[in-house]
């Protein structure tokens, strides 16, 4: 068979049309803070990934799985992306002799880096050279599988690797083959240069909309908080944990509720699982909804709908749990009712949720509210590295003081997280506090 060569101007990426072969993405259009990371654009000019298929929607899901690694890598710096803000361009498709293509592609990552590391002008990614599945097997079995960890590259926690590699993915480890370019096995790996340099979507001194949170003198929240084990009904479970933690630092910071579910003796457990506070402070009411579930995705009936009666009143509403490699976050995204003129804070407290966080929630704010920008009426805080159950109380504690207080700006509200999650806030742009909530 000949080589044939097979180029493509235009490439359709998440909606939008990219100059493929130039290797030009677009600029991404989402806005960032963080107290311990800072955005980056990176613009991969010249990837290379093989792909037995010439169906560029395939060619185009198998780069989106090599660039997965990015993760797992970023992550071993302190670092994160968001992959649904990824963009790719494929520029060439030149086909083997012997069947299947080597594909060149540009892309565009919106990428978290750690603050207290300058970035530099060129970093590079190692990835699995194949986009197929037994391409992606041998990566593993060269790279993951060993059950001595420390001459393979993975992450010392790493555990129930196989098919999440990418997560655990750790190939600037000292003892990693990949450390030395020189040993690469060019069908197993490919470097990709990625050219980085500062966001212009990095915002500073931006708030929550305080006012707008308080113009009904009241702070409605929502927290739901995950088990750790499916089924579990043992305080000791980390996840059951977290959420009594959260009720007593509740009590213990505004004193004893005027009102509450709960009969005297009772506390938040697996059995009492739908816990409702309401506090009186200075600056108003306080009504707080706590909720333990066995996992998001499979909430029953009565949940949703008591969720999304909760969401169209809720200013602050929070997820504490796993993320389900991102299942979980995008099954929360697609629950929720929303109204028109409500301004709410989303915390999506678990690993990696920067990595997963679609737009839905976004585009769901954006429907009752057509006629402003889609970021107007919705913040979202989520974490560039992996979360931990017993900060998810902190977490939830610094949002909630910090709406009460009225004065600090989300830079300095996610600085009292654990900074070990690297969390940031991304829809602030737009917000004006302490000016009016609108012109």
């Amino acid at each position: 068979m000949s080589k044939n060569t097979i180029k493509s101007a235009m490439f359709l990426v998440g909606g939008l049309m990219l100059a493929g072969c130039d290797g030009q993405p677009q600029a991404s259009d989402l806005n960032f803070d963080s107290a311990q990371t800072l955005a980056y654009d990176g613009v991969i000019d010249q990837g290379k990934i093989f792909s037995t298929s010439a169906d560029d929607i395939v060619i185009k899901a198998q780069i989106s799985e090599q660039l997965m690694y990015t993760i797992g890598q970023l992550n071993g710096r302190n670092g994160g992306i968001d992959m649904h803000k990824l963009e790719t361009s494929i520029i060439e498709k030149l086909e083997r002799a012997e069947g299947g293509f080597d594909v060149t592609y540009a892309a565009k990552l919106f990428i978290a880096w750690p603050r207290e590391s300058a970035a530099p002008a060129t970093y590079e990614f190692m990835l699995p050279a194949r986009g197929d599945s037994q391409g992606q097997r041998d990566f593993f079995e060269a790279f993951g599988a060993d059950e001595n960890q420390s001459k393979k590259c993975l992450a010392p926690e790493a555990h129930g690797v196989n098919g999440i590699f990418w997560y655990y993915y750790r190939p600037e480890k000292a003892s990693c083959p990949l450390t030395d370019a020189s040993l690469d096995d060019k069908n197993l790996v490919v470097r990709a240069l990625v050219r980085l340099s500062v966001s212009g979507q990095n915002t500073e001194n931006k708030a929550p909309e305080y006012a707008k949170v308080w113009e009904d003198n009241k702070l409605i929240i929502t927290a739901i908080f995950g088990k750790n084990e499916e089924g579990e009904i043992s305080d000791w479970d980390a996840g059951i944990s977290s959420f009594r933690q959260l009720y007593n630092d509740l009590i213990r910071t505004y004193g004893t509720p005027v009102s509450t579910n709960l009969q005297p003796g009772q506390s938040p457990s697996a059995f009492n699982k739908d816990v409702r506070l309401e506090f009186a402070t200075e600056r108003g009411t306080v009504d707080v909804h706590l909720y333990l579930v066995d996992g998001i995705r499979t909430v029953d009936t009565a949940f949703r709908e008591k969720y999304n009666e909760r969401t169209k009143i809720s200013d602050f509403i929070s997820y504490s749990g796993h993320s389900g490699l991102g299942a979980n976050i995008r099954a929360l995204a697609r629950m929720g009712s929303f109204q028109k003129d409500k301004y709410q804070i989303f915390l999506i407290n678990g690993c990696d949720t920067f990595a997963y966080v679609d737009g839905a929630l976004t585009k769901a704010h954006h429907a009752v509210n057509p006629d402003f920008a889609p970021t107007k009426f919705v913040d979202i805080i989520t974490n560039a590295m992996p979360s931990y159950f017993h900060s998810n109380s902190r977490s939830n504690m610094q949002l909630i003081n910090g709406l009460l207080n009225q004065e600090l700006t989300y830079r300095a509200i996610l600085a009292g997280f654990d900074s070990n999650q690297r969390a940031n806030v991304t829809g602030e742009e737009d917000n004006r506090w302490p000016l009016p909530f609108l012109e």
